[in-house]
C-alpha cells in the first residue's frame, strides 16, 4: 500500500472511532434509509438500499414458532472530511413473534400502529421485557477494523449504561470489549450478530461463530437502546421496527 493510502486509511479508522452514537441528521449522510414494508413482517428477503446488502426475512425455518423474524433494516454511515460518504455497515433487527405477543400483546394489542410508532412507553417496554432479540450487522466498508468497532461500541454503551443504571457493574462492558481481539478480521460481508436472550445474556457471534457472552440485563438494554431507544442509529429504522412489531402483536 502506498504511504498516502496508508495515512488515509488510518485517518478514516480514527474518524470511525470518533463516530459514536450519532443519530440520523437530515441531509448529513449519517443515517439509514428503509424501504416501505408491510405492517407485519417482510414478505421476502429485503435489500438495504444504501449498501445493497440483503437480509433474510427469517433466521430459521419460518414454520417454527421460535423463528426470529426481521422487523427492520438500516445502515450506519459517516462523512469523511465533508467530501466522501462511507456506508460502514448495514443492520437488521430480529425478534420472535411468540415472545412479543406473550409479553406485550395484552398491553398493546388494541393500539393502532401509528399510535405505537409515536409512543415512548412502547419502545421502553421492548427494551424492558427481556425479549429474545438479535441485531445482525453486515460489514460494508472494507477498511473497517475490529478495534474501531470495539472502541465505538464501548464508548456508546458506556454512556447508555450510565443513563440506564448509574450503579451497574461496568465490568460487563470490559468483558464485552475483550471479545473483539485484534486478530479478528472483518472484511466486507462479515456478519456480526448480537443476540439477547430472555434471561439477560448478550451473545456475540462473527460469521456464525460465538466469540463471547456476557450475563448482564443492563448491557443488553444498553445495546438494543442504540437501535430502538433514544437517539438511535437510525430514527427511520426505529419507526419501521415499531410498525412491524405492532403488526406482529396484532397477528393471530
Amino acid at each position: 500500500m502506498m504511504l498516502t493510502e496508508s495515512i488515509a486509511s488510518r485517518n478514516i479508522d480514527s474518524d470511525i472511532r470518533r463516530l459514536v452514537d450519532q443519530p440520523y441528521v437530515e441531509g448529513k449522510g449519517l443515517s439509514c434509509a428503509c424501504p416501505s414494508v408491510p405492517s407485519t413482517i417482510f414478505q421476502e428477503d429485503p435489500i438495504e438500499p444504501k449498501t445493497g446488502i440483503k437480509f433474510p426475512a427469517f433466521l430459521e425455518d419460518d414454520s417454527s414458532p421460535s423463528a426470529a423474524v426481521l422487523v427492520g433494516i438500516g445502515f450506519k454511515g459517516m462523512r469523511v472530511m465533508r467530501v466522501k460518504n462511507l456506508n460502514l455497515y448495514a443492520f437488521g433487527l430480529y425478534m420472535q413473534p411468540t415472545s412479543i405477543r406473550e409479553k406485550l400483546g395484552s398491553k398493546y394489542g388494541s393500539f393502532p400502529t401509528d399510535k405505537l410508532m409515536e409512543n415512548p412507553d412502547f419502545y421502553s417496554d421492548l427494551l424492558r421485557e427481556n425479549l429474545d432479540m438479535r441485531v445482525r450487522l453486515v460489514v460494508n466498508y472494507n477498511g473497517l477494523s475490529v478495534g474501531a468497532v470495539r472502541d465505538v461500541f464501548e464508548k456508546s454503551l458506556g454512556l447508555r449504561l450510565q443513563k440506564i443504571n448509574p450503579n451497574t457493574d461496568f465490568h460487563c462492558l470490559k468483558t464485552f470489549g475483550s471479545h473483539f481481539t485484534e486478530d479478528i478480521a472483518i472484511p466486507s460481508g462479515t456478519k456480526i450478530d448480537f443476540c439477547q436472550t430472555a434471561d439477560g445474556k448478550l451473545i456475540t457471534e462473527i460469521d456464525g461463530k460465538q466469540i463471547g457472552a456476557v450475563q448482564s440485563k443492563d448491557l443488553c438494554k444498553a445495546f438494543f437502546d442504540m437501535y430502538i431507544g433514544d437517539s438511535p442509529v437510525s430514527l427511520e429504522a426505529k419507526k419501521v421496527v415499531a410498525q412491524n412489531v405492532a403488526g406482529l402483536i396484532g397477528r393471530r
